[in-house]
């Protein structure tokens, strides 16, 4: 409560002057454990704080924030976010959302587990994983980074329009590099589990799966270069994933920054393709009640059965378009004022199993990692990565493989899914990437 009467004392001030107004406070608490050969390394327990103030006045916007809470810091911030609006442009779409109707369910955001955990559980934790990782297997020489996270925060909002929100949330993520040699040859695998709910991530599963993966990986060679199916693991298909979720914003296809622009209502992807973004999904890790903008979160169906529906809108977007935001605009903290991404945004599992997708196939290419994910590029579609796994033969993972690239512009890709598990997975980037294993054909595979 302390909190909202923070922000309506900001909301009050601005009216004064005739400005529509928001105020966005974050306050949480974060954990971070690093060790190595079973010592701590790195511990930091950390607070922080801070409200973010956005004004709008015919059409143009200020924002200021701070960390300081006292009322003179409050009203000096107002007054600032006020300052910069009145020598900002005019953008006669820029408004503070009205008011909706918040859905009353629980989102199971919020794990008390969490605040009663102690440092030494914490370090054990981080510890745990570390071993798994090592006893994985006996060519795993060393692991790096490995590392506990937590944090809780608390999320108040309020605007000049009538609304008032408030919740609680919780996450939590253990995460390692493991390293395994065989003489001269040398892999790496990562480890990660996250989630809201500490009963969910698993810290000797997350070192055990590092470590198998890299021993595993040893040995890997390069195959000839050719046409085949790719499976992609779920962690691999994430950064496929990411890039096709900011092709699908309302903000890319104004600005004409998406391979799917001018395709609303068409077949971009084959039909066992279905995408979603949902806001709302149960221990998201992206789930709240409302948006950074006040708006009701909700579930949106992007891609249905290979069909263009829609894409995601904040307010703003929306405004230019003469239509309705789906609950889409968030903050990397209160010094940012909001802007349009995904939340929970997935392919919607299918009835296979990885292992079945996999026999599926009779030459073929399981991509278990995939590097330099930052050249997939949204705009032209243009998809070439680096990749490590294992090559299929008859339905079974045969010998390791490294060194090659897998290329396909994404266009495609979507065309050329034949296959999704039901394994999904969440990975928290760009919010929360969700995949399950998925059989793509067609991909040019380069190696020799």
């Amino acid at each position: 409560m302390e909190h909202l009467k923070i922000a309506e004392s900001v909301i009050a001030q601005a009216k004064k002057e005739g400005f529509e107004s928001e105020a966005y406070i974050n306050v949480g608490s974060q954990t971070q454990i690093s060790v190595d050969r079973g010592e701590v390394e790195k511990l930091s327990n950390a607070g922080s704080k801070g409200i973010g103030v956005r004004v709008v006045r015919d059409g143009k916007m200020g924002y200021a924030y701070t960390s300081d809470f006292s009322p003179e810091s409050i009203k000096k911030t107002t007054e600032n976010a006020m300052t910069l609006a009145e020598i900002s442009d005019a953008d006669d779409y820029r408004h503070i959302p009205d008011p909706e109707p918040i859905p009353e369910e629980d989102l199971q955001l919020f794990d008390p587990k969490l605040q009663a955990l102690s440092m030494d559980e914490k370090i054990e934790f981080a510890k745990i994983a570390e071993k798994s990782a090592l006893e994985a297997d006996s060519r795993v020489v060393m692991t790096n980074r490995t590392t506990y996270m937590d944090g809780i925060q608390q999320v108040a909002l309020v605007n000049s329009k009538g609304f008032s929100g408030t919740y609680e949330s919780t996450f939590v993520a253990g995460f390692l590099m493991a390293m395994a040699m065989d003489g001269e040859d040398r892999t790496t695998a990562f480890g990660l589990g996250v989630s809201s709910f500490l009963e969910d991530v698993d810290a000797q599963k997350i070192g055990t799966d590092a470590g198998e993966k890299a021993a595993k990986l040893l040995g890997g060679k390069p195959v000839e270069t050719q046409k085949a199916s790719v499976v992609y693991s779920p962690f691999a298909a994430s950064g496929v994933l990411g890039a096709i979720s900011r092709a699908l914003t309302a903000e890319a296809m104004q600005k004409n920054r998406s391979f799917l622009q001018g395709k609303m209502g068409q077949d971009v992807a084959s039909d066992v393709v279905t995408l979603l973004d949902n806001g709302r999904l149960p221990r998201g890790m992206a789930t709240r009640p409302f948006d950074d903008e006040g708006v009701p979160t909700r579930a949106t169906k992007l891609i249905d059965e290979g069909v263009l529906q829609t894409v995601l809108q904040d307010s703003y977007t929306a405004s230019k378009e003469g239509g309705i935001s789906t609950g889409n605009a968030s903050r990397g903290s209160h010094r940012q004022s909001p802007t349009l991404s995904s939340s929970n945004f997935y392919i919607q599992p299918g009835p296979d199993s990885p292992e079945d997708i996999i026999k599926q196939v009779k030459n073929g290419l399981y991509v278990v990692n995939t590097m330099n994910t930052n050249s997939i590029n949204p705009v032209s579609g243009d998809y070439s990565v680096s990749a490590q796994g294992f090559w299929i033969e008859d339905g079974e993972l045969t010998y390791p493989v490294n060194g090659v690239t897998i290329a396909i512009p994404l266009d495609q890709l979507l065309h050329n899914v034949k296959a999704v598990a039901n394994d999904l997975v969440f990975l928290p980037f760009m919010g929360s990437i969700g995949t399950p294993t998925i059989r793509v054909d067609n991909v040019m595979v380069g190696g020799l």
